[in-house]
């Protein structure tokens, strides 16, 4: 695709549509699914290729390039070690987003907080099956966790000290809406380094309407001023804003700008596939509006960093930072296969979205992880076992997506995901050819 042209979402959600089950053509980029090997091909053999693929070829067109395309095969990869617990310390909020997953923060139940011994005993349990020398992830999770302020403070203390004790690295994040940050918060993450996200749906117009406070007041301002002394101690935490996409601001390029006008350097979009209340999931009709922003967002991005500037959109730079690893995927997260959840009460589940699910009930702190659930639901969910994963040629890309969505929406965004993966494709060619020590500075 020449330098700032932006091919129309629907020719991408075309084009990204599967001709072929083991390979993908974007442009003259091509991908090997089962390998997620992308090869950048001559014109002629792009053209040739292309064609072969329109004919039901392809097998025979590889074959002159010295390349095969294997099929999907079973992989090894499984329930492991647990090495990572979200600990879900607050299971209520000060927030009232109409298409929160968390539903209000309670998961559908009553609201709580996890004590300072059911957190002690969730970190105990994970550093005492990992080996020393190992390393260990923790995530503070809500609703909002720092209406827990008390129990974050006491379980990063307790895991500093368990975990010094047996020579195991421990990294620390939390997601938050960013109203209860203080300059006593913003000095304690920095502290301990954590890697943390601020959940804003753009500037003050659209956040204050999307994400209010319960009292029904904006919040946007209210985070502006919070969020003051954590932004200027961004050489000490990782700090990201995630932004939530819904039908209602699907205008994805001002809440970049606006985000990064904030002072984020890091604002990543992620599409609402379920809502417990039904309110927020993108349908049909949106989903190309979206890509639409996405592709022109992504072409911000690579041309200021082809420029050497700063761009704060980071969905493009993780796509091409997961193409150049190529790194193939059988599930789309760690959810059951390293990563569990924890909730107030103390019982497991495959993540912090499966709080109080039962399709993602994993166990207690009392009775031990359920080892035979987590092989279950793996198996279940893995790629391979998926009927139309197995036919897509972008699988080992995706692994599928988000297993809860998945689960209780099915796969409206199939499309969509293939359109965004076809065009990534094609801007990692272009950022590869002109720039290839970004991927030195992004491995």
């Amino acid at each position: 695709m020449p330098d700032g042209a932006r091919p129309p979402a629907e020719a991408l959600i075309e084009a990204g549509r599967p001709r072929h089950p083991d390979l993908h053509l974007a442009g003259d980029m091509l991908l090997l699914s089962e390998r997620a090997a992308v090869y950048g091909l001559r014109p002629d053999q792009a053209a040739l290729l292309s064609d072969a693929l329109a004919s039901g070829t392809a097998t025979e067109a590889l074959a002159r390039f010295g390349l095969d395309a294997p099929a999907v095969t079973e992989t090894a990869e499984g329930a492991g070690p647990v090495r990572a617990l979200a600990l879900t310390v607050s299971q209520s909020c000060n927030m009232a987003c109409g298409y929160c997953y968390a539903a209000g923060g309670s998961f559908g139940g009553p609201e709580g907080r996890m004590t300072e011994t059911v957190a002690r005993a969730a970190i105990d349990r994970l550093l005492a099956a990992t080996p020393p020398g190992g390393a260990v992830k923790i995530a503070f999770m809500g609703g909002e966790p720092f209406v827990a302020r008390k129990v974050i403070h006491d379980a990063v203390s307790h895991a500093r000290r368990r975990a010094a004790a047996r020579a195991i690295s421990v990294g620390f994040s939390i997601t938050t809406n960013g109203t209860l940050l203080t300059e006593a918060d913003a000095e304690f993450l920095a502290a301990n380094r954590f890697a943390v996200t601020v959940s804003l749906d753009g500037g003050r117009a659209v956040q204050d309407r999307l994400r209010p406070m319960r009292g029904g007041d904006g919040s946007f301002d209210r985070i502006a001023r919070a969020l003051a002394p954590l932004l200027a101690r961004q050489d000490s935490v990782s700090l990201s804003a995630r932004m939530t996409v819904t039908p209602e601001n699907l205008g994805i390029g001002a809440a970049v700008a606006d985000l990064g006008a904030l002072g984020f350097h890091s604002v990543g979009m992620s599409p609402m596939l379920s809502s417990p209340t039904g309110r927020g999931a993108l349908g049909a009709d949106e989903f190309p509006v979206l890509l639409s922003e996405m592709v022109s967002m992504g072409e911000d991005w690579l041309q200021a960093t082809l420029a050497g500037q700063p761009h704060p959109f980071a969905n493009l730079a993780t796509a091409l930072g997961e193409i150049h690893r190529g790194a193939t995927k059988s599930f789309g997260c760690g959810a059951a296969r390293d990563y569990l959840a924890v909730d107030a009460e103390g019982d497991l589940s495959a993540c912090h979205r499966f709080v109080r699910d039962p399709l993602g009930a994993m166990g207690s702190l009392q009775d031990g992880i359920d080892d035979a659930a987590r092989v279950r639901f793996l198996g279940e969910r893995r790629v391979e076992a998926q009927d139309g994963c197995r036919s897509c040629w972008a699988r080992r890309l995706c692994g599928g997506g988000c297993h809860q969505e998945v689960l209780h929406a099915g796969r409206p965004a199939c499309d969509f995901v293939r359109g965004w993966l076809s065009y990534a494709l094609g801007a990692y060619g272009r950022l590869i050819d002109a720039r290839p020590d970004w991927f030195d500075a992004a491995a």
